[in-house]
């Protein structure tokens, strides 16, 4: 089979990088043929125009339409699988493809379909004001990127691709990441045959190793330190456990410490590269999440349960798929700092407790996450499509 792979990359590597590199390896591993059209946000971030460029190619990008329709007609794949289209892609493409006859898959990262900036969070809340018809201009009006131009722009731009219909008439698999995910596409007008449930896969080699949970000593968070990741919880829940110590892996966004206070029983570790992750991971008891928005698929659940570390998530969006509650995790009342701290405190010291939601953890990475599993998962919906 042959498969052209369509991504626009962020400015900076991220865990969807990282899923559609591990993708592309797994394919080309079973004897796939893989083509790929590959921009990214980066190539604008230099020019003085570059917003602008943005705004525009959003909507519509001649050469890039021109460009993958010349990379089809030469390399005939068989399928086109779709990840990110924005901002210099763009969805227009979508019905271009359709016309040379090519099915389109569509791996479905985040909530950006239905909300302007993909996470139905704004302001310090869940908001879903954009989903429905013609409301994206809630966007603007609640200033969501904390940019009127930036806001108007991912607005339009999702209002458009809605009104032109470029997903819903022409994409003929959506790949959610969650249950959770693929119903809120369905409650806003997707067809249900058309979504299929495949979460992210976890590619990295797994060793299964015994550990002295003693020596373990310390509640992990990876990931951005900004608002939408809940940090005040985080915090607020630290300070009312001070016997308990917190270590916090990331990238701060710019000046957002300001805002914050920190406990002294809060480390801040910083970016660690792949090799300090790994002793990051395996000196930690736990690995805690406080998201206050609607993530997709975190990849530090799979990274934190490979390391045999229980998960500690809200109750909300599709976190208790993967963090099961009981069974390789606990979950606790979204933003509510006293349930936190109360679950967090009853299950520090419970060894038995720990080890139990680790090893689970570490089984389901293994038997759901696997590499063999997302590709009976991806290959069973690439024959659907073509009818194989």
């Amino acid at each position: 089979m042959k498969i052209l792979i369509i991504h626009n990359k962020y400015g900076k590597y991220s865990g969807e990088e990282a899923v559609v590199d591990a993708q592309i390896d797994l394919l080309k591993s079973n004897n796939h043929q893989v083509i790929t059209y590959f921009r990214s946000s980066e190539e604008l971030e230099n020019q003085a125009n570059g917003k602008i460029k943005a705004f525009f190619s959003a909507f519509h990008n001649s050469k890039v339409i021109h460009d993958i329709k010349k990379l089809i007609y030469k390399e005939a794949p068989d399928l086109v699988h779709i990840h990110n289209l924005y901002p210099i892609i763009s969805p227009a493409i979508l019905p271009e493809i359709k016309k040379i006859g090519i099915p389109i898959v569509m791996t479905v990262h985040n909530y950006r379909l239905l909300c302007p900036n993909g996470l139905f969070y704004t302001n310090g809340t869940i908001c879903e004001k954009c989903t429905g018809l013609g409301k994206e201009l809630n966007c603007i009006t609640n200033n969501c990127e904390g940019s009127i131009f930036k806001s108007t722009g991912y607005a339009f731009r999702n209002m458009w691709a809605r009104r032109k219909k470029y997903y819903i008439d022409n994409v003929d698999a959506y790949l959610c990441l969650t249950s959770f995910q693929k119903n809120k596409l369905i409650a806003n007008q997707f067809e249900a045959n058309k979504c299929f449930v495949i979460p992210n896969i976890y590619s990295k080699t797994l060793i299964d190793i015994d550990y002295n949970i003693n020596e373990r000593n310390y509640i992990a968070f990876a990931g951005r330190i900004s608002p939408e990741k809940g940090i005040p919880i985080l915090l607020a829940a630290a300070k009312k456990l001070p016997h308990i110590n917190f270590q916090m892996a990331g990238l701060m966004r710019k000046g957002y410490q300001k805002e914050l206070e920190i406990p002294f029983n809060v480390k801040l570790r910083g970016m660690l590269n792949a090799d300090e992750m790994k002793v990051f991971y395996s000196k930690a008891r736990l690995y805690l999440h406080t998201s206050v928005c609607y993530e997709g698929f975190p990849m530090v659940f799979p990274e934190a349960m490979a390391y045999k570390l229980p998960i500690i998530a809200p109750r909300m969006a599709g976190y208790p798929e993967i963090a099961e509650d009981g069974y390789n995790g606990i979950l606790f009342e979204p933003k509510n700092v006293e349930d936190l701290a109360k679950v967090l405190s009853n299950i520090w010291d419970d060894n038995n407790k720990l080890k139990r939601l680790g090893s689970n953890g570490y089984s389901m990475v293994k038997e759901k996450y696997s590499v063999n599993a997302y590709y009976e998962s991806l290959l069973f919906v690439y024959n659907l499509i073509l009818k194989l």
